[in-house]
């Protein structure tokens, strides 16, 4: 209660006021008590300085100088000097009337004269006595008096420092008759009077200035609450109503307060402010409910965006030829970016990758139009006159472009790459216009980029012609297709991630399958990006190609001995032939099986002896020819290859016919696991 009434704006002014009027009202007081002293002191000095000259004309150097016996007349005289100075000091209301003589220079006085005021506690000082000069104010008064000229001097003592009282003394000098200063003659009077007068003063003021602030703190409380506090206290009980109801008041306040001071300024401020805030509400309700309406309807077109991908995986679960994943993470509820991959036929799978121009709802409606004219135009079949084949991947684009050009006032256009795998063989025709780069790694190698030149974007001008490009998948190769928001991904310092730490990126998760490998380039992004927000779409697919893999593939085992080579020989022989492989191949894969069969023989198991196995297989339109030995590890390729162009008794022994091996066949590969020496080499057939 106590805090709740010191914070009351009422307690708070009028403190203030009570504060101000105080102060002013002790430095008038204090002002007047200084002037009222000085006036009342200068009286006194005056009535005393009056009777000071009466008195100095009744003294005569005759008095000053007497000594030894007086006779009659000098007596009566003297007596009669003495009657006048008692009635000047009876009648004037002075204590002491007194003549002196400074002596031993100035610090002791010699009393020649002197008469006290009838009725007093004090005694006269007899002629002649001698005390110490009674202060240094008193001494400088009496060299001023005697040396320095000076016609009188005036001490005033009202601080109750002095034996006799407060007190003024009027002090003139009394010259011989060569103007010497024979004497110094004093009128004191007491000033207890002062002293009265000047309290009574004090307590009239105090009386008075208390009585007028009374006054007018009860005349300034009532105006002030009147015309102050009671509208503030109206406009805050109306602020408090309004922010817990929020409803228009019985009255506006400008109809309460109507005064055109700041307080009714005020007041009209706050309807007017009430006003803006119901009306702000209002909108601010209806926009919030649009809002509301508009993220549902943008949570629709992105499930619906969504459901356009596929989003099925595996996609395919009867086809073990290849591996599928991907993913696409738009940066606003819907994107521009958008992925494919479809059957054709039994033999060839459509990949698409895309990045329409623009962002949000517009560059996703050009996204649909896009993938749905890609898709149903790679569908499509043509007559070549004995019978039905394939678009190519050209050919759908440059029928899409001329689609999506006609009517395009948008100007939108779409960097696509499209490629179509023929999954018997390996072998991809493929287009890119405008698109990334894709990433290729092979079974035995490491991601990098496979570049070509590009076409221009769909979209961009009618009856263009796209570049077409070939190349060839082989078992255990991998590819990755991307977006520009995986390179262009920006961190916080405005740097790019870029296409050499993509494959860095790519390179350290290369072992995995395609359904870990796109997760994990995800987080190397969101790594590198940080706090920074994600400014494009991100979408990545990956594929892996298996080809044959998973088809039991032929084998025989021998003891590794070179009298078993034939066997061997016979072995593949029988299954180039039953692939119809050309004569001039199987002498090729003949010529080099028997290299690496003799090596195992003659060197896996020295001094000892084992066995020896070699499978064949067909993969993509390619003999797939493995031997296998259980021997001393030894890498056949890591021997340097011989240099042809010195002569035959020159070259060092050896390395010939591995180097004939690697020159015939289009792959060799070779590793060591799990305690055997694996040695593949593949030949088109």
């Amino acid at each position: 209660m106590t805090a709740r009434f010191r914070s009351n704006l009422t307690v708070q002014i009028l403190t203030g006021v009570v504060v101000v009027f105080a102060t002013i009202s002790g430095i008038v007081a204090y002002i007047g008590y200084h002037e009222f002293t000085f006036a009342i002191a200068k009286q006194y000095e005056e009535s005393a300085w009056r009777t000071a000259r009466t008195a100095a004309l009744s003294l005569t150097s005759e008095y000053i100088s007497q000594s030894g016996e007086m006779n009659e007349d000098e007596k009566r005289r003297y007596r009669l000097l003495l009657n006048e100075w008692q009635r000047l000091a009876d009648t004037q209301d002075t204590m002491f009337i007194y003549a002196i003589r400074p002596v031993e220079d100035y610090h002791k006085i010699c009393f020649l004269l002197e008469v006290v005021q009838k009725g007093s506690d004090f005694a006269p000082y007899s002629p002649g006595m001698i005390r110490p000069t009674t202060n240094e104010e008193y001494r400088r008064a009496y060299i001023d008096l005697c040396e320095n000229g000076l016609d009188h001097a005036v001490i005033v003592r009202d601080k109750g420092d002095s034996e006799t009282g407060n007190h003024i003394t009027v002090l003139i000098p009394i010259h011989d008759k060569d103007g010497k200063t024979a004497a110094i003659l004093c009128v004191q009077r007491q000033m207890d009077k002062l002293s009265v007068a000047r309290m009574t003063y004090v307590r009239h003021v105090l009386t008075a200035m208390t009585a007028l602030m009374l006054g007018a703190l009860f005349l300034y409380g009532w105006y002030l609450k009147r015309r102050l506090l009671n509208p503030i206290q109206m406009i805050a009980r109306e602020a408090l109503r309004f922010a817990r109801e929020n409803t228009h008041p019985s009255a506006p306040l400008g109809e309460k307060i109507t005064s055109s001071d700041e307080i009714g300024q005020l007041a009209r401020t706050i309807d007017r402010m009430e006003t803006e805030i119901r009306d702000y509400i209002e909108n601010l309700t209806r926009f919030t409910k649009e809002k509301e309406q508009i993220r549902a309807e943008m949570k629709v077109a992105t499930q619906i965006q969504a459901d356009m991908l596929p989003r099925e995986f595996p996609p395919f679960p009867d086809r073990k030829e290849f591996a599928l994943f991907a993913t696409m993470a738009p940066a606003k509820e819907v994107g521009g970016d958008f992925y494919d991959f479809f059957l054709i036929d039994d033999d060839h799978l459509a990949l698409v990758i895309a990045d329409v121009s623009g962002k949000g709802v517009p560059a996703a409606l050009f996204m649909v139009v896009s993938k749905t004219l890609i898709k149903n135009r790679a569908s499509m079949a043509v007559s070549d006159g004995g019978g039905d084949s394939l678009l190519s991947s050209s050919e759908i684009l440059a029928d899409v472009n001329n689609c999506l050009c006609d009517g395009n006032k948008s100007s939108f256009f779409v960097t696509v790459w499209l490629g179509i795998l023929e999954i018997s063989t390996g072998k991809v025709v493929c287009s890119n216009a405008g698109h990334e780069y894709p990433a290729i790694r092979r079974a035995d190698g490491a991601w990098e980029l496979m570049k070509a030149k590009h076409s221009p974007a769909v979209a961009t001008m009618e009856w263009v012609k796209f570049r077409e490009e070939e190349f060839v998948l082989f078992p255990g190769d991998s590819l990755y297709l991307y977006t520009d928001g995986v390179v262009e991904a920006t961190n916080v310092e405005r740097k790019f991630f870029g296409t050499d730490r993509m494959i860095d990126a790519l390179n350290r998760h290369a072992d995995e399958p395609v359904e870990e490998l796109l997760p994990s380039m995800r987080h190397e992004v969101d790594a590198f990006v940080g706090d920074a927000p994600q400014f494009d779409d991100i979408t990545m697919l990956a594929l892996r190609y298996f080809g044959m893999e998973g088809k039991k593939l032929d084998e025989l085992t021998v003891e590794a001995e070179t009298g078993n080579l034939h066997k061997i020989l016979d072995f593949l022989a029988g299954h180039l032939k039953e692939h119809a492989c050309p004569a001039r191949t199987q002498r090729q894969i003949q010529v080099a099986a028997e290299e690496i069969f003799v090596n195992i023989a003659n060197y896996a198991y020295v001094p000892g002896t084992g066995s020896a196995t070699v499978r064949f297989g067909i993969e993509t339109g390619m003999a797939v020819i493995t031997f296998i030995d259980s021997g001393i590890p030894y890498n056949p390729l890591a021997k340097p290859d011989p240099d042809l162009t010195l002569p035959a008794q020159k070259r060092p022994i050896g390395g010939l016919g591995i180097y004939m091996v690697k020159k015939t066949m289009d792959s060799v590969a070779y590793e060591h696991k799990d305690g055997q020496n694996i040695f593949t080499m593949r030949k088109a057939i």
